[in-house]
């Protein structure tokens, strides 16, 4: 309750400058109004921890680190698992976590936590945490280094390939491996075009070679730096290259009965050797089904004789290669014949328009769609669905369905149904129908007594449509498809433009009620017209 810029308003949240929350209906309208303000969440307090690197006498070795930002307070952090390094290089130099004990920058435990600031683990604080580790200069100790080298000779210890490092200059212990990929290769070809291939276990001039190609006198082909340089031997004898085999490729292609080309050849195997296999079967080769570009679809033949051969219970032209095998030629085609389908047309659709207009044509209310894209052939019947009794327009206009007779706008049936337009029930047809009713006034608004220009909306019979909630300004149902919003003598191939049924009441029956009472209201201020005037000529 209190004064606001809307007006004085009571412990219910109601605006006193209406009508009261609670009481009886009066004929006519009351209106009651509740004030609300924008209701504002409390922001929720969060929180930030940080992570600082420092040596023993304070400085700062590493830039400081974000582990939590911004976070609700009470959520858990860990910077010991996110943000706790063992080493750190700063300045060409390498730091690792002390110990506990005291330093010059303060007492530090055992996880290298200086203990002058906030926990290694915990909870978001509002505000900020700040966690740091504290490190020292490592000493490394001073090792011998060596390296590892593989050489690749022939059977009589000539060298066939530069010799590769395998290991760097490394401290001792540094674990090695020389039969990782491309260190031992199985066939070396030299620069002289020779062919070399490592040789099996046995006795060469070079010496003992064991199952590795490995010279057993050279040092172990595994293991770790033990020496300045460990040397480790293959050994490699020349092969004949045998002479190379015949190539060819596999084609596949894809024609009609008639042996039209459908679709591009497809290349199934590229040129290989003789003798290796194809399949032209997988996936994506046989296609059951082509839609060539000019929009046709073709599907595989079953077996029988065609124009183009005959062809076997895979769609395959006999006379063309086998559809499996191995390269046997340059070139083996395989072909696939297909036939046309014809695919069934689509059902055709139409809608039908209502719409609403006085004796002279003038539209009275927007138009609705009593069917929208229905089938050719479903019954429709807009007297049930969309003929209200009675139309108020927004200016407070009362309007009834004239009788059957001729009208400015034409001739009306029995139903208040203008017979130039499409007739009120029957079938949808591809296309648009028409329908239009004509009312006559019966009542105007009374002089110096307000209007509600929004009556009451009843529910549009086509729902999830968006229409235009405008009076006066129907929205067309086909985009982009212009029409005439007063049809005098609409023409059923010009579509309407559908909209709410702004005064159409729902289908309970209450229309033909609420039109009876109005219809009830005018009678009766007639017959007191009557009356006064038979009064008026007694006194002459």
């Amino acid at each position: 309750a209190g004064n606001y810029p809307v007006g004085q308003v009571d412990e219910q949240g109601h605006w006193k400058g209406d009508d009261a929350t609670t009481g009886k209906v009066i004929e006519g309208d009351k209106n009651v109004t509740y004030i609300y303000k924008l209701k504002e969440e409390p922001a929720q307090p969060k929180g930030n921890v940080y992570v600082h690197y420092k040596d023993t006498e304070g400085n700062t070795i590493k830039p400081s680190v974000t582990d939590e930002k911004a976070q609700p307070v009470g959520k858990d952090y860990d910077t010991v698992v996110d943000n706790r390094p063992q080493e750190i290089e700063f300045q060409g130099k390498t730091y690792e976590l002390v110990p506990a004990g005291n330093y010059p920058v303060g007492q530090v435990d055992e996880q290298g936590h200086w203990k002058g600031d906030d926990a290694t683990t915990g909870k978001v604080i509002e505000g900020d945490k700040n966690v740091t580790y504290i490190y020292k200069l490592k000493e490394e100790p001073t090792q011998p280094k060596g390296e590892v080298i593989i050489t690749y000779v022939d059977e009589n210890g000539k060298e066939l390939q530069k010799p590769r490092q395998d290991t760097p200059n490394s401290p001792y212990d540094t674990p090695y491996d020389t039969t990782e990929e491309g260190e031992k290769p199985n066939t070396i070809k030299t620069p002289d075009g020779k062919t070399y291939k490592i040789v099996p276990k046995g006795d060469y001039p070079v010496g003992k070679v064991d199952g590795d190609g490995h010279l057993e006198s050279s040092d172990p082909i595994k293991g770790k730096v033990e020496k300045p340089k460990s040397v480790i031997t293959y050994v490699y004898k020349e092969v004949k290259e045998e002479p190379s085999k015949p190539k060819g490729e596999v084609i596949i292609t894809y024609v009609d009965e008639n042996g039209k080309e459908i679709q591009k050849p497809r290349q199934d195997t590229p040129n290989s050797p003789y003798d290796t296999p194809y399949d032209t079967t997988e996936e994506g080769e046989k296609p059951n089904t082509i839609k060539t570009p000019d929009g046709k679809t073709y599907k595989i033949v079953p077996k029988g004789d065609y124009p183009v051969g005959k062809v076997d219970g895979d769609g395959h032209l006999e006379s063309s290669d086998p559809i499996k095998g191995k390269v046997e030629k340059p070139k083996s085609v395989i072909t696939y014949v297909y036939k046309e389908v014809k695919e069934e047309p689509s059902t055709p659709t139409g809608n039908v328009y209502v719409h609403y207009v006085d004796e002279f044509g003038n539209t009275l209310k927007n138009s609705v769609t009593d069917e929208y894209a229905q089938p050719v052939g479903k019954y429709y019947d807009t007297v049930i669905d969309n003929r209200p009794n009675t139309i108020i327009t927004p200016d407070g206009k009362i309007y009834v369905l004239v009788p059957a007779g001729n009208y400015a706008v034409g001739k009306v049936d029995v139903d208040g149904h203008l017979t130039t337009t499409d007739s009120a029930t029957g079938q949808v047809i591809k296309g648009d129908k028409n329908v239009t009713y004509v009312y006559k006034l019966v009542k105007t608004p009374t002089p110096n007594v307000p209007v509600d220009p929004t009556p009451e909306k009843p529910v549009d019979p086509t729902p999830n449509k968006p229409v235009d909630p405008t009076p006066e300004k129907p929205v067309d149902p086909t985009p982009n498809k212009p029409v005439d919003p007063t049809p005098v003598n609409p023409t059923p191939e010009q579509p309407a433009k559908p909209a709410p049924a702004l005064e159409q009441l729902p289908n309970t029956g209450e229309a033909q009620s609420v039109a009876t009472g109005v219809l009830g209201a005018i009678a009766g201020l007639a017959g007191l017209a009557t009356l006064g005037r038979r009064k008026k000529e007694d006194e002459k």
